[in-house]
C-alpha cells in the first residue's frame, strides 16, 4: 500500500478544498499540479469541547445564521453563512431549548433553562444577556415569539395544558387560556408554532388510548387559533383525516409541522401538504423520494421534499413552488447521509437557496475542533 501525504496544506476558514490525482504506472509516479477551483461554500475551523453527537443546530436564515449549541459543555456558536464566519462563541450554565427570532427589527435568542425555571433573551449576534423571565410553570413544552409578546405552552398538571401570554416589554404576563384538558387522558408531544404572516397560533398534540384488539392507539390533534389583542383565541381543531387519523405508532404525529407562514401543513411521513387556505391537497411524492421530509423557504415561495432514506442512491432533493406546487428542480445534497457517528448533517431553505450544512468534531494537535462545512444551490 502507497500513501501520499500533504503536510502543509491548511484546513481553515478561506473555504479551500484540496484535490490530487495520482497515476501509479509500475515505478513511475505521476502526481498532477495542483490547480484552484472555487466552489460555492466554505468551511471554518474552531476550538469545542467534546466530540459527542449531543448537539443541536438551529437554523435562522432571516438573518443568515446557524446557532450551534454544544449541549454536553453547554456553548453555543453563532455562525454567520453569508460572510462565511464564525461571529461568537459563548459559554452557558445550561440550556435546552433555542428560538431565534426577529422582535422589533432585532435579531434575538431566546433560551429555555434545562431545569424550565426561565426563558433568557440574549443578542442573536453577539449572544450578550439582555434579560431573563422567570417561570413558575409545571412543565414547559414549548415556546415561540412574536411581535414582542411571548407564548409559553405548558401543563399544570398531568392533563391539563395551558397558553400563558408575555409582554416582553413589561416582561409580565398578561393572558393565560386552557387548550386542553382532561380527566383521565394525558396530552403528550405538546408543539407550539405561530405564523409569521398570518396571525396564527398552532397547537398540537396527542393522546394514547387502549384499544379492544390490545393495542395503543394515538389521537392526533392538531388546533389553530387566531391571535387577537395577543392572545390566542376562537381555536379550531383541524378535521381534515390526514391530521386526525389514529396511529398504532404514533409516528403521524411528528410529521405534522404548518409552514412558517402559517398557511399550510404538513400531514404525514408521505409527503401530503394540507393548503389551509382553501382546503385542498397536494404530495410531495416522487418516483426516488417516497418518504419526503417536507421543509419551508420563510419567504413562503418555495418548499423542499427531502429524501429520508440514507440508502437511497440518488438522493435528490426535490423543489417545489408555491402556491401551485409546481415542480421547479431536483438537486442533489452533499448530505447523502443524514447523520454519522459524530458528525451532524441538514439541510434547510433560505429563501430561493439550498443550503446544506455539516459539522464533524475531531481532535487535532491535542485539541478539540469542530470543522463546519457549508454549501449553496441556488435554484431559481
Amino acid at each position: 500500500i502507497t500513501t501520499f501525504k500533504d503536510s502543509n496544506l491548511v484546513l481553515g476558514s478561506n473555504g479551500t478544498v484540496y484535490y490530487k490525482i495520482v497515476m501509479n504506472l509500475a515505478d513511475r509516479i505521476i502526481p498532477s499540479n495542483e490547480v484552484q477551483t472555487s466552489l460555492d461554500g466554505f468551511s471554518i475551523t474552531y476550538n469545542s469541547n467534546g466530540t459527542s453527537n449531543n448537539w443541536q443546530i438551529t437554523p435562522f436564515p432571516e438573518k443568515n445564521l446557524l446557532y450551534i449549541g454544544n449541549n454536553s459543555f453547554r456553548t453555543i456558536s453563532v455562525i454567520d453563512y453569508s460572510q462565511k464566519k464564525l461571529l461568537k462563541t459563548a459559554s452557558f450554565n445550561q440550556f435546552g431549548m433555542l428560538c431565534p427570532v426577529m422582535n422589533n427589527g432585532n435579531a434575538e435568542l431566546f433560551i429555555l433553562n434545562n431545569n424550565n425555571m426561565g426563558i433568557s433573551c440574549y443578542d442573536g449576534l453577539t449572544l450578550m444577556s439582555k434579560y431573563t423571565i422567570n417561570l413558575s410553570a409545571y412543565s414547559i413544552n414549548d415556546f415561540k415569539v412574536k411581535d414582542n409578546y411571548m407564548y409559553v405552552l405548558y401543563k399544570t398538571n398531568y392533563y391539563t395544558a395551558k397558553i400563558r401570554t408575555y409582554d416582553l416589554t413589561t416582561q409580565l404576563v398578561v393572558g393565560e387560556k386552557t387548550v386542553y384538558t382532561s380527566v383521565n387522558k394525558v396530552p403528550y408531544g405538546l408543539s407550539l408554532f405561530i405564523g409569521s404572516q398570518t396571525n396564527k397560533l398552532f397547537i398540537k398534540y396527542y393522546v394514547e388510548t387502549y384499544n379492544s384488539q390490545g393495542y395503543y392507539v394515538y389521537k392526533n390533534t392538531c388546533a389553530n387559533y387566531n391571535i387577537i389583542n395577543y392572545m390566542p383565541t376562537d381555536s379550531v381543531v383541524i378535521s381534515h383525516p390526514l391530521v386526525i387519523q389514529d396511529s398504532i405508532n404514533g409516528t403521524n404525529f411528528y410529521y405534522i409541522k404548518p409552514s412558517p407562514d402559517g398557511k399550510y401543513l404538513t400531514c404525514n411521513a408521505k409527503g401530503d401538504i394540507l393548503s389551509l387556505e382553501d382546503n385542498s391537497l397536494h404530495n410531495l411524492q416522487s418516483g426516488t423520494n417516497v418518504n419526503p421530509q417536507v421543509v419551508y423557504s420563510n419567504n413562503g415561495n418555495y418548499l423542499i421534499g427531502k429524501p429520508n432514506d440514507n440508502n437511497s442512491i440518488s438522493n435528490l432533493i426535490d423543489v417545489f413552488s408555491l402556491p401551485n406546487f409546481n415542480l421547479v428542480t431536483s438537486i442533489k445534497s452533499p448530505n447523502p447521509i443524514l447523520s454519522q457517528n459524530s458528525m451532524i448533517k441538514d439541510d434547510f431553505l433560505d429563501n430561493d437557496s439550498l443550503v446544506s450544512y455539516n459539522v464533524k468534531h475531531t481532535f487535532l494537535n491535542s485539541q478539540t475542533k469542530s470543522v463546519l462545512t457549508v454549501f449553496f444551490k441556488k435554484f431559481n
